[in-house]
């Protein structure tokens, strides 16, 4: 009985993803990534709004995932982690989707086997660590501006003064996609146009610690 109910959980989770990849497909030719010169990991990190339905209706915004942009989305590598043992714990970017806490693992493995296991880090700990690193300061943004009745777009501007380029909107679900680029297993937000100067082979020495998206993402880091 346990397994017939878990493999139903799984079942809606991946149904509701489905909607998802049939919007990435959708948007892969329009919204394809180009990782740039001596780049060889990028892709966005994916927050929700809360505004959206069945899956994507939360009371607050919340991290979706970080997905490299390879294949048919985008010219990023698929690296393979040291690691591949899934998620068994609740990260914490996770629990403001408001769901129980097997539902967060679940959809955290399924995460992880689609998206984590390109990502270039070392294990599931790595990645949602980094996620939910990144991800702070845009959900609070996210979360003010909701506060104030504001709309998924009205999300996009805030975020976008803030300093992050938003790659694409899923008007669908209701969530951003921002940019991001990894060098030596380190992702970083960062602007498209800026990835072979943050993430490229020929980058500084401090791993773009210059470039302003990692100077503001590190201030964020401090703040909270």
């Amino acid at each position: 009985k346990i397994a017939s109910i878990s493999n139903l959980l799984l079942f809606s989770i991946y149904s509701d993803e489905y909607s998802l990849i049939v919007f990435d497909n959708s948007r892969s030719a329009k919204f394809f990534m180009d990782c740039g010169d001596g780049v060889e990991l990028c892709g966005v990190l994916t927050v929700e709004s809360g505004l959206g339905s069945g899956n994507y209706e939360h009371d607050e915004p919340c991290v979706h995932g970080l997905w490299p942009e390879n294949g048919s989305y985008g010219t990023s590598d698929c690296d393979a982690p040291d690691d591949t043992s899934d998620p068994t714990s609740v990260y914490t970017c996770y629990e403001e989707s408001g769901d129980d806490d097997q539902d967060i693992i679940s959809f955290e493995v399924h995460e992880w086997e689609k998206h984590g296991e390109c990502a270039g880090v070392e294990d599931e700990d790595d990645y949602f660590t980094q996620i939910c690193s990144m991800a702070k300061d845009p959900i609070s943004i996210m979360s003010s501006t909701r506060s104030a009745g504001g709309d998924i777009y009205d999300m996009q501007s805030a975020v976008e003064d803030a300093g992050y380029e938003v790659f694409s909107v899923d008007s669908s679900n209701a969530q951003l996609l921002l940019s991001a680029c990894a060098k030596n297993g380190q992702w970083t937000l960062a602007a498209q146009d800026d990835f072979s100067s943050v993430c490229g082979s020929s980058s500084l020495q401090d791993n773009g610690s210059s470039h302003p998206f990692y100077q503001q993402q590190q201030r964020s880091n401090l703040r909270h």
